[in-house]
């Protein structure tokens, strides 16, 4: 029988508790029959949770006073931001080591503790001396989960976590046959959903404020090589939210033309495709291309199009300049900036299409609408891979003159750039679904 666990309650007569609860339930439509799991992050906090399928998810709704009742399975930091000194507050299912490490913006490990921890509520006091915001890492049996906290103001003394105890775990209880799980949410924040179904993926974002039964639409979007793609649908239209890695055949940045097909991946200057594919760039990031890879001419035909296919799995396509502008309508930009060129900053798209993390700058991403563009940089006219971290540029179908256009997001920026530019450059693809 399937049961849920009841956690801890810990009790602060100074916090009042206010709160309600959303349940989310998740069902598969299209090329499966079921959800086989379901990873839910809140885009704010970036609490992640996942659970199989075919249970429940309960948001548990607050008026941002932290409701110390809802600590989930993974843990929670009360109070956040907080002036030097909070509480990160986990959740064990039995007794094990568990590891608490504190990482400041640029990665570096400012604070770490180990502890021999009993099943229930474990707390650690956490002391941060200089302001900031800070990533926390808890690695316990179960796997790693990171949370994000914002120290406000400086406290003297270097930087420390303590382990304070744990409360016991509370007998397991029954309810209705129903696994529950539990995620931290206010109203107004946006979570992201990533459902999986077998090699299928398909990401759903939302602000709820009701209970919700979503359905998880799953489509095929496999390359060659057998690789299926996670999508996700914006508006009318359903993109990859991954950067295509299809790689035929690998070139060093030294090499490349105008109308030559040629295939990168960021920092690899050798030939040797299977070596290519084990680096973190090309795992992480997928394939660079310049324009005459991306389009693949001659090519497939498409029937949808009527037009030469590109280098996108069957039944997809490089999106043109228009696909572009329609995506970036949708998500809030003037249809003015949509015809304009250089950086259009209406709506703030380019926030909402930028991963989180992954950014040097996280302040400019949200990734609000589920895209994930991810900074794999791209290989310039110079001869060079360039703006690792910084930039994600997309390759479109359309051309100008000699050149192509392209969408660019900068880490600086939350908008999208627009421009024309040299056939020879090495950029990502995102495929777009055709039109059926």
């Amino acid at each position: 029988m399937k049961t849920t666990a009841i956690l801890s309650i810990l009790m602060l007569s100074s916090v009042i508790l206010c709160s309600q609860t959303l349940n989310m339930t998740f069902k598969a439509a299209g090329a499966a029959t079921k959800v086989d799991s379901v990873k839910a992050t809140n885009l704010r906090t970036t609490e992640t949770i996942t659970l199989p399928g075919s249970d429940t998810l309960v948001l548990n709704v607050n008026t941002g006073i932290v409701n110390l009742n809802d600590i989930n399975r993974n843990g929670c930091i009360f109070p956040n931001p907080f002036a030097g000194k909070t509480t990160f507050l986990a959740y064990v299912g039995t007794a094990q080591n568990v590891t608490v490490e504190v990482y400041n913006l640029s990665g570096q490990s400012v604070a770490r503790t180990k502890a021999q921890v009993q099943p229930g509520s474990v707390a650690f006091s956490l002391l941060l001396s200089k302001v900031g915001v800070y990533m926390i890492r808890l690695t316990t049996d179960e796997g790693t989960t990171g949370f994000k906290a914002v120290c406000t103001e400086s406290i003297g003394g270097g930087n420390q976590i303590l382990y304070t105890g744990t409360d016991a775990l509370p007998q397991k209880q029954a309810l209705k046959g129903t696994v529950i799980f539990n995620l931290g949410y206010k109203l107004g924040d946006v979570l992201l959903y990533r459902c999986r179904s077998g090699d299928y993926t398909t990401i759903i974002t939302d602000s709820p404020t009701a209970s919700t039964a979503y359905l998880c639409e799953f489509v095929l979007c496999r390359d060659p090589d057998g690789k299926n793609y996670a999508v996700v649908n914006i508006g009318t239209q359903t993109w990859m939210a991954e950067n295509l890695a299809w790689l035929p055949a690998v070139s060093a940045a030294s090499k490349g033309s105008d109308s030559l097909k040629y295939y990168y991946v960021y920092g690899y200057d050798d030939s040797i495709v299977s070596s290519a594919k084990n680096t973190v760039n090309y795992k992480r990031y997928g394939a660079l291309y310049n324009w005459a890879a991306a389009m693949n001419a001659p090519g497939k035909r498409s029937p949808a199009l009527r037009s030469t296919q590109d280098v996108c799995p069957a039944g997809w396509h490089l999106p043109y300049d228009e696909d572009w502008k329609l995506l970036e309508t949708t998500l809030g930009m003037s249809r003015h900036d949509a015809d304009s060129i250089y950086l259009r900053n209406s709506g703030e798209v380019g926030k909402k299409l930028k991963s989180t993390p992954g950014w040097i700058t996280g302040a400019n991403c949200s990734n609000s609408s589920g895209f994930t563009a991810l900074p794999g940089g791209y290989r310039n006219t110079h001869w060079n891979f360039q703006s690792l971290e910084r930039n994600s540029l997309f390759w479109s179908a359309s051309q100008s003159d000699t050149l192509a256009w392209y969408r660019n997001l900068d880490e600086q920026d939350t908008g999208v750039y627009r421009f024309s530019t040299l056939k020879s450059h090495g950029f990502s693809v995102r495929c777009i679904k055709d039109p059926f």
